[in-house]
């Protein structure tokens, strides 16, 4: 057969055989004068069946690929052109099923693809480091979350007649970290949070009881994760794809976390036994008295100042740099008179040259324990007063608002977000900053003196009797 071949010829094989590839980058196409409807697309290296024609009622013709010439033989291609002719006759549009099939293939990989560790990764990445600044303690809360979905197996608890608790059954968790986060359902997490909602606490407590908080936190952030995947890849519309956390609300399964609200009574006898056992308590030399008095006076979360360092002291500026804080922004305290005293006797004990300003070599981080629990539980067998230190925080607030101060200054000096131009106020005004930190600190200072000097009196008064 020459290059002058016909484009309308007899399919056989002596004749299809014959036929000579197009030039590169061209194709030509042969019909079959047997009325099979198939055609042959012949390119630079391969000869592919074809069928065309134009569904009826339709202005674009369809040209559906059937196999490449030797893979398939003629009988076969014929055949699947009749079948494919067939669905076109019955309104089908067999060019739209490949492309139906294929995006649900290609969804198939997505789903396998998309875990639920990749959502929790993604969310994290995403949403909270990217737009939010990713602080610290929400970067562990996520961390905690991702634990709580991991293999894991829990003692539960039954409550027994008399209102205690006692061990139950241990119960295995699966872990759903390679699950594809749309394989999990509604009952999944129902099922899960009635585990851990009467799971034992992993750490022990002077009364038994179930978990009461951290699993409520965990099952938040990967709601909050799942939402943000939802709108970002468009699964309630393209999928319609639902939530599975939100059972959790169907099933009025979310508790409002009771308010903390433990405190130093400054009020009281114990705010001035509790100031003098930390001042005396002198581990370290007087490392941790150092930070928790600091923390106090500063109104510091302790993500805020254990790692707080030297890069961070401005001796020159007299003030304290806290940058990226838990709600992303930056913050500038000028020094009071207490913590210029504590920073100075850090700096003098800083000998070598440490990073940290509450530098502790002993410990993982270099710097002194954030919690500091078991610091807490020695001071309140001098004092009496056990409390955490996120408590020192609160005992702080309570006296500001005792003192009638500024509510927007409160919750400026508490690092809490203000929405509105009155944040860039307070950072122009180191001036009232320092006059609200220094009046607290005096007020502290105060109470403390006060209530020892009652103690000693009360004391002395009894031996007199």
């Amino acid at each position: 057969m020459t290059d002058k071949t016909p484009t309308r010829l007899a399919f056989n094989k002596t004749n299809l055989d014959a036929i000579p590839f197009a030039p590169q980058g061209k194709q030509v196409t042969y019909y079959d004068t047997n009325k099979t409807n198939l055609a042959l697309r012949v390119g630079a290296t391969s000869k592919t069946f074809i069928v065309y024609t134009r569904p009826k009622g339709s202005t674009a013709p369809v040209r559906i690929t059937l196999g490449k010439y030797g893979a398939v033989a003629i009988k076969q291609a014929a055949d699947l052109a009749a079948k494919e002719l067939a669905k076109i006759a019955d309104g089908r549009n067999p060019l739209e099923e490949k492309q139906q099939a294929k995006a649900e293939q290609e969804q198939a990989k997505a789903t396998e693809k998309e875990t639920f560790k990749w959502m929790m990764d993604t969310y994290k990445d995403e949403q909270i480091i990217a737009h939010k600044g990713g602080s610290q303690s929400t970067l562990d809360n996520i961390a905690t979350a991702l634990d709580y979905f991991g293999d894991k197996t829990v003692m539960t608890l039954k409550k027994n007649e008399d209102g205690t608790w006692s061990n139950d059954v241990e119960v295995h968790l699966s872990s759903w970290h390679d699950r594809p986060l749309r394989s999990i359902t509604r009952q999944d997490v129902l099922d899960r949070f009635a585990v851990f909602d009467k799971a034992r606490p992993a750490r022990n407590q002077k009364v038994l009881a179930p978990i009461a908080r951290t699993h409520q936190l965990s099952f938040k952030f990967a709601s909050s994760a799942y939402n943000f995947i939802i709108a970002r890849n468009e699964l309630d519309t393209k999928e319609d794809f639902r939530n599975p956390f939100d059972a959790m609300s169907a099933h009025k399964k979310w508790k409002k976390t009771k308010a903390r609200t433990r405190f130093v009574d400054f009020n009281r006898d114990e705010f001035g036994k509790w100031w003098k056992a930390v001042e005396e308590y002198d581990f370290a030399k007087s490392l941790v008295s150092d930070y928790l008095l600091f923390s106090l006076l500063q109104a510091s979360r302790s993500i805020d100042s254990a790692p707080l360092t030297w890069s961070q002291v401005d001796l020159e500026l007299n003030r304290i740099n806290y940058g990226n804080t838990k709600n992303g922004e930056d913050y500038f305290y000028p020094m009071t008179k207490r913590i210029r005293q504590i920073i100075e006797r850090r700096k003098e004990l800083n000998k070598d040259g440490g990073l940290y300003v509450f530098d502790y070599d002993e410990s993982k981080t270099g710097h002194v324990p954030q919690d500091c629990q078991y610091h807490f539980k020695v001071i309140a067998a001098k004092s009496g007063k056990l409390i955490s230190h996120h408590d020192l925080r609160r005992t702080w607030a309570t006296a500001a608002y005792s003192l009638d101060m500024d509510g927007r200054m409160i919750d400026y000096l508490l690092k809490h977000t203000i929405n509105d131009v009155n944040s860039h106020y307070f950072m122009r005004n180191e001036q009232k900053i320092l006059k609200a930190l220094q009046t607290v600190e005096d007020f502290f200072e105060g109470k403390a003196v006060k209530s020892l000097k009652d103690e000693t009196e009360e004391y002395q008064r009894e031996e007199v009797e």
